[in-house]
């Protein structure tokens, strides 16, 4: 029933679960918690019930409820401890709270014309990542975007909106996200159509949850700088309303292309793929001259925007991106780009966007390669670590 709240101000129980690993990294979970509980209020909500429930602690606690004797939970409304369950209701429990949804539904052939062929013929002509450049509708610019996420806390500081940009001219090997490669216009694809204007109208709707501890926007892909008008507009936008941005790139263009976005930029995540550019093009499937550009960009902020941080992501693939040479260079790169250096951002290799290629009837370019090991990834943290280079492991 839609009823306000000041009609029965002691009959409404919101109540609401949330993983562990949806707060982001473990040193930030009871801020960003504090956070939402704290925008939650600000909109004159008064009582909310919290669940912060582990899938792998709910399996192993009914596989062992000797191990977990205080567990409690919340079951229709009143709490009662997980171990005095029995078998069968431990698993209706398990089987109702945890749910799991694919985005794979999002990049279905069938909705998404850029792949499926029903596009007028005119319309079939390829479009060049150049020309992705300044649509403009009013006071704003038109973007191509392929999707928002409203809350993420592992994509820049505090808790964040995900702004998935439409077009990548790479092809990166360990890509989940293969439905955002090609290139659309959004006059020519107005599913993907959205203004500077919309988004940062939608983003002050969350402003009680996204200014606190730095959050803000952050701009993805596909690749952000293949529309830098779209961008450096939305991000103006979001400045002025007080909260912070992010640029998540792996570099596109030139200097012209970059001073569009830089002087509006708060934070960059740069996925570099290889320090050796022979080893990133093979990654990307775009020329080692190419993804050259990468470096030069990071060193580029370093010389004429000193107060951007940057954090470079770095993705592990057994036997490319952990070679001595590879972390030894990462090192030396980190350490030379000074102040605005942040962190580096290991990510084991995954296998989350698998279901997509399927999908699309794509080929899925790293069909041999399991996923990286973690104890693998915690060495790989303490080497650069203990070479006096600050590193975050990411969650997967």
């Amino acid at each position: 029933a839609k009823l306000p709240y000041y009609k029965c101000m002691d009959g409404i129980s919101n109540t609401f679960c949330l993983l562990p690993n949806a707060l982001g990294q473990k040193s930030n979970r009871r801020a960003n918690l504090a956070t939402l509980l704290d925008g939650y209020f600000a909109h004159k909500a008064h009582h909310l019930n919290v669940n912060v429930l582990s899938p792998d602690i709910l399996k192993d606690a009914h596989k062992h409820p000797e191990k977990y004797p205080n567990l409690t939970i919340r079951v229709s409304g009143y709490a009662v401890r997980f171990n005095r369950l029995t078998p069968e209701q431990r698993e209706e429990v398990m089987a109702r709270t945890m749910h799991s949804t694919s985005v794979v539904t999002m990049a279905h052939k069938e909705t998404n014309a850029v792949y499926s062929g029903d596009v007028d013929e005119e319309k079939k002509e390829e479009v060049h990542p150049e020309e992705m450049e300044g649509v403009k509708e009013g006071g704003a610019v038109l973007g191509s975007v392929y999707s928002v996420e409203t809350f993420s806390t592992t994509d820049g500081p505090g808790i964040r909106t995900n702004i998935f940009l439409q077009g990548c001219p790479k092809k990166c090997l360990f890509c989940c996200n293969p439905e955002t490669q090609a290139l659309a216009d959004p006059l020519q694809h107005p599913e993907f159509a959205m203004s500077s204007a919309e988004i940062a109208s939608l983003l002050l709707k969350y402003k009680e949850w996204l200014k606190p501890r730095g959050g803000g926007v952050t701009v993805s892909g596909g690749e952000a700088l293949v529309q830098p008008d779209f961008v450096a507009d939305l991000f103006q936008r979001v400045r002025a309303a007080g909260l912070t941005t992010c640029l998540d790139t792996a570099c596109f263009g030139n200097k012209r292309r970059w001073d569009k976005v830089l002087p509006y930029t708060d934070n960059v995540l740069l996925c570099l793929k290889g320090m050796d550019n022979e080893v990133a093009g093979k990654v990307a499937q775009v020329s080692a001259a190419e993804m050259a550009k990468s470096k030069e960009f990071a060193r580029y902020i370093r010389d004429a925007y000193p107060n951007i941080r940057i954090t470079l992501r770095w993705v592990l693939l057994k036997g490319m991106t952990d070679a001595d040479s590879e972390l030894e260079a990462l090192i030396a790169f980190a350490k030379d780009l000074g102040q605005v250096f942040h962190a580096v951002e290991l990510i084991p290799y995954h296998e989350l966007g698998r279901e997509k290629y399927d999908m699309l009837s794509l080929e899925y370019p790293l069909d041999d390669m399991c996923a990286y090991r973690s104890e693998d990834a915690l060495q790989v943290q303490s080497r650069l670590e203990d070479a006096g280079v600050a590193t975050i492991l990411s969650i997967v």
